[in-house]
């Protein structure tokens, strides 16, 4: 685990990620294109000293997210 503090903001310390498991969200729109849309978590950090009004503790997070486009066949633009 390792610290970070940045001007103005809660100290924070890393929290190692043992295991993941990322899933695709899935949209098909009226056009007949699929959307699929997945979270990856890059870091996960607890903030030191912070909870929640029910006691949790404060978590923040540093991800991306990674979309797929599935256009129907024959729409793709060729050139």
């Amino acid at each position: 685990m390792s610290e970070a503090q940045t001007d103005g903001m809660m100290a924070t310390s890393e929290v190692e990620m043992l295991e993941s498991k990322e899933v695709w969200s899935e949209y098909r729109l009226a056009d007949g294109t699929t959307l699929r849309v997945k979270p990856v978590m890059i870091a996960v950090f607890r903030a030191d000293g912070q909870h929640t009004a029910e006691g949790e503790p404060v978590y923040n997070t540093k991800s991306t997210l990674v979309m797929d486009v599935r256009a129907p066949n024959g729409s793709m633009k060729r050139g």
